[in-house]
Parts: structure tokens; sequence; C-alpha cells
């Protein structure tokens, strides 16, 4: 058995498929288990990385741990590593490049607390993610205009799913404990060259300004980031107009890694406002194949939904309207969903669902009208032909 933690995050769900690929099982420890969409096989346990009890449970009985810290600090990460390395034996830890030249960063410093334990370990230190230029779609989507510090400096941006494949050969095979590994993607390009390549894979004009490093250390504030870390990220982004990222041959895979190109053509749809029939279409499909997560990713973070059959009120929220659907399923296994649709109109479409259950209870059907406005699903109103199941 193996945990990922992160598994929702955009390298944790590349380790989750990897090993599944591999015959491995897997457990993953996510903050809210409704929202995880993770496939079937999947032994799913809820829980804060940041709660070293949750960490723990998570952890029990397991061969190998893919571990991630998400904040910008360390603190609080001793007894969390240290909840971890008492259940398991060897930890894949997901550092950054910036760790060799930083020992007082968080990356460097958690690297430290794994070194201290009794557990074998793995480091993973890639480079810039080229997810993290996702950063940058709303001014896309909005203006055409990407404002960024050091439009200049040069970045082997890499791709998610290259970290993941290294994560997966060192978690399947203890030979790479007490290694470290340094991970980037094929080539150099600069932030300007970067939102070049965007332009060109959406067919769209955009434009660069550059942002005052004041400017960016605010951005960096605003995202978390303490003084420290904004000044040095600041410096560092600086420091790659003269000199460049490196590029470092990935040799654990056996394949050549993914170019920056192919990261933004896979994510092409994620840097443009979809239209309603687009949104229609990739919703009711995901819906059809029981994808709940990639339906998700086309509802806005506060959609609303209405249902008089249901509750008085509205839902807000994409937890709020999973966490009535399990309230209201509980008891009842749903076999079959039939769905018609979508309908589509300028900035509406509709769709009519009818479930199937077990025990010859009755189907349930009913109808909803969705409004899309910016590319998302904003709301929902449910009209049920049948009583729903209560």
């Amino acid at each position: 058995m193996i945990l990922v933690t992160g598994a929702t995050g955009n390298v944790g769900r590349h380790v989750v498929d990897g090993l599944l690929a591999r015959g491995a099982d897997v457990r993953a420890l996510v903050r809210q288990p409704l929202l995880a969409g993770l496939p079937a096989g999947v032994e799913v346990v809820g829980g804060d990385i940041y709660d070293p009890d949750a960490v723990r449970r998570a952890a029990a009985g397991v061969d190998a741990a893919f571990f991630l810290w998400p904040s910008f600090a360390a603190e609080g990460a001793e007894p969390v590593v240290s909840a971890l390395t008492e259940q398991v034996g060897r930890v894949v830890y997901l550092s950054a490049l910036s760790a060799a030249q930083d020992p007082t960063s968080v990356w460097a410093s958690i690297e430290q607390l794994l070194a201290e334990s009794d557990s074998d370990w793995t480091f993973l230190r890639p480079g810039g993610f080229a997810a993290n230029t996702l950063g940058w779609s709303e001014q896309i989507r909005s203006s055409g205009v990407v404002r960024i510090p050091s439009p200049k400096a040069g970045r082997s941006l890499i791709h998610e799913a290259d970290i993941a494949e290294v994560a997966v050969v060192a978690l399947l095979d203890a030979a790479h404990a007490g290694q470290t590994y340094d991970l980037t993607g094929p080539e150099v390009l600069t932030q300007e060259e970067q939102v070049a390549t965007i332009a060109s894979v959406l067919g769209k004009p955009l434009r660069v300004e550059e942002e005052s490093a004041a400017e960016a250390r605010r951005a960096m504030l605003d995202l978390g980031a303490d003084e420290a870390l904004a000044e040095a990220s600041v410096a560092y982004w600086q420091s790659l107009v003269t000199n460049p990222e490196p590029v470092i041959p990935n040799t654990l895979t056996g394949k050549p890694a993914r170019t920056y190109r192919q990261w933004v053509d896979e994510h092409r749809d994620e840097f443009r406002v979809l239209s309603t029939e687009e949104v229609a279409t990739e919703f009711v499909e995901a819906f059809r194949t029981g994808e709940f997560a990639r339906a998700g990713k086309v509802q806005a973070a506060d959609v609303v939904r209405i249902s008089p059959a249901e509750y008085d009120g509205e839902l807000v929220g994409q937890l709020a309207i999973i966490e009535n659907a399990a309230r209201t399923l509980e008891g009842h296994q749903i076999t079959a969903v039939d769905i018609l649709g979508p309908l589509v109109s300028a900035d509406h479409f509709a769709a009519r669902f009818t479930f199937h259950f077990a025990d010859e209870e009755p189907e349930t059907t009913k109808v909803s009208i969705y409004t899309v406005a910016n590319g998302k699903i904003t709301r929902e109103e449910v009209f049920y032909y049948t009583t729903p199941v209560s």
C-alpha cells in the first residue's frame, strides 16, 4: 500500500494514476473526500495534511508515501513529518530545485526533517512548474495583457506528469532511497517566450507588460508568502535574466520530458472562455462517464443550486451541493443514470436526468436548467418530474 498526499493536486493526481497503472494499492489523504473525484480502487481517507493525527491515521500500514508540504513556511511541519515517518519506511518528498541554494527555505527545512528521521527518503527537486503559468489565465481570458516580473527570466518549466512519473518510479523501487533528483523540462524559455507559446497555441495575440519588483512582492504576500520568501522569489526571478535555470536530462523514466508547448496544448481550455455549448457538452459528458471532478471544473466555485422539491432557499458552492447529494442519496444505490441533452441556448442549457436505483426502487427524473457566465456554470435550477428520494 502506498500513501499519496496532495492526491487531488497537479502532481498528486498523476502519481495516483501512475501507481494504479502499475498495479499498486493506493491510499489518498484528502481534505474533502466528496470533492476528490479519484478513480475507483483508491482508498480515500479524509484529513488535513497539517494535522499530525490525520497523517498518522492515513499512514498506518503503508509501505511508502508520496509527501508534499503545501505551505510556504515550515512551521508545523515537524510533528507532521514525525507522524508520517513513525508509520512509513520510505518517503518520496516533492521538494524544489532551490532547496540546494537556500538552506533556510521551506523545502530544505523539510528535507532536513526527513533526513534526520528513521525513514528512507528520496528527494525530488523540480524547477518551475509549467502549471504555475495558469496564474496568468485570468489576464489572458479578460484582457490579453500579461503582467509579470522579469519577462526575460529564463526557466526550464517541467510538466507535472513528468514529475509524477519519476515519483512513481521512486515509490515502487527501494533502490532510489537516499537519492536526490533534480528535475526540469527539456528547454529554457523566457517568460516572454512562454506567453508567446500560449498565444501561438490559442491563436490569440497576447502582450507582456513588466510588473515592478514591488508589485511582484505584494502579489507573493497576497498568495500567503512571508516577507522573506517574497523577497527571495523576486530576487530569484531577476537572477534568471542573466543566469537561466538549467536543463537536466531525464534518465529515470526512459523517455524525453514533455515540452512546454505540449503542456499548453493540453491545458488550452483553461486559458480561454468556453462557450455555453462547450461548457454544456463537457459537463454532461463528464457526468455521463461518472467523472464528477471533471464536471466540477466547468462550475464556478460559488455556483448556486435551487431545488424547491428538496430544500428551501439555495445552496452555494460545490461542496455544499455535493454534501446535499450525499445526504439525499444515503441508503439508496444508483445503478444507472440516463441523460438527455444538453439543450443549449445563448447563456443557458438544460439536461434531463433519470436515476435508476437498486432493489426495485422507483426511478427519479429531474430537469436541470444551468446558467453559464464567463465559461462557467453559475446557477442550477432543478425541477423534478417525480418526488426525489429522501
